[in-house]
């Protein structure tokens, strides 16, 4: 397996312009533009021609002119920043290459799982991208999916060391698990129908996620990463978690202990996710919700 992973620098230019909040930017409004997810998602791509010509693409040639020129201002911050940003991010993608062979047995679980038997990792770019605004203490990832280009961003806060565990691979794999869903349209639908028939519960969960990539979220982390799959490659315990839960982070990692050794079993007896696995996910959901 090979983990097409790209460090772009205008990739991570424009990121770095996002979030640097600098008050000669707000005269062109650029941040109703940076904020903006449609032209957010044109930022990602390692030929820099082809990204500028996304974003006129959506926003027109005159504001892309304009960006162009209100961005300029920071080259040279940025500049200074790059050398040891880019240094850090090849020590990341070191990392994830390093570890290829356990993503491969993660990804073939996850295939089992979802019921789906061709799904090329290599075809999807892995974006790695250098946040220098965040003060968290692990990665933060998200993904991109259309029938015609699908990729994954992945934000590492600068100055984040390596650590010697493998929760980044299973950040990784829990976004890789979304992607590879969308191959089963069966199973996709199912969880579509149950998110629509509950819109109103989830309204009040989810705090502003759609509802269905919230069913998602909390499904894919009872696996990978608070989950089984975890335990079973990473040796990393799954949290005890009794308490109600009250944020999406708390309910990944409650429903992850709930049910524990049903994913165990449908792991260890090569079962792929079906009816009777969210219908326990549901009641689950419905028992603790506020």
């Amino acid at each position: 397996m090979y983990l097409p992973i790209v460090i772009s620098h205008l990739s991570n230019f424009l990121f770095f312009v996002q979030k640097t909040d600098t008050d000669y930017l707000v005269k062109f409004n650029l941040q109703k533009y940076l904020t903006d997810k449609n032209i957010n998602l044109s930022f990602y791509g390692n030929n820099e021609n082809k990204i500028w010509k996304q974003i006129e693409k959506a926003i027109g040639e005159q504001n892309t002119k304009q960006i162009k020129k209100y961005t300029n201002s920071l080259e040279s911050v940025f500049a200074s920043h790059w050398p040891k940003a880019s240094k850090h991010l090849l020590l990341w993608r070191r990392y994830f290459q390093n570890n290829q062979q356990l993503f491969q047995q993660i990804i073939f679980e996850i295939k089992k799982l979802s019921g789906v038997k061709y799904f090329a990792v290599s075809k999807i770019p892995i974006y790695l991208i250098s946040d220098h605004s965040s003060k968290d203490k692990e990665i933060n990832a998200w993904f991109s999916w259309t029938p015609k280009e699908s990729f994954i961003v992945i934000e590492i806060p600068f100055g984040l060391r390596i650590p010697n565990n493998f929760f980044p691979m299973g950040v990784l794999a829990h976004e890789f698990f979304h992607l590879i869903l969308r191959g089963n349209k069966n199973l996709f639908s199912k969880i579509s129908k149950i998110a629509k028939e509950n819109e109103k519960l989830f309204a009040k969960l989810s705090e502003g996620m759609p509802d269905r990539i919230f069913l998602e979220e909390l499904m894919i982390s009872s696996f990978i990463p608070e989950g089984y799959l975890s335990e079973k490659y990473f040796r990393a315990k799954v949290t005890t978690y009794i308490v109600k839960p009250k944020s999406l982070l708390a309910w990944r990692k409650f429903v992850a202990f709930k049910l524990y050794q049903m994913v165990k079993k449908y792991i260890n007896d090569n079962r792929q996710i079906d009816e009777k696995y969210l219908q326990n996910l549901m009641r689950i959901i419905k028992q603790n919700a506020k």
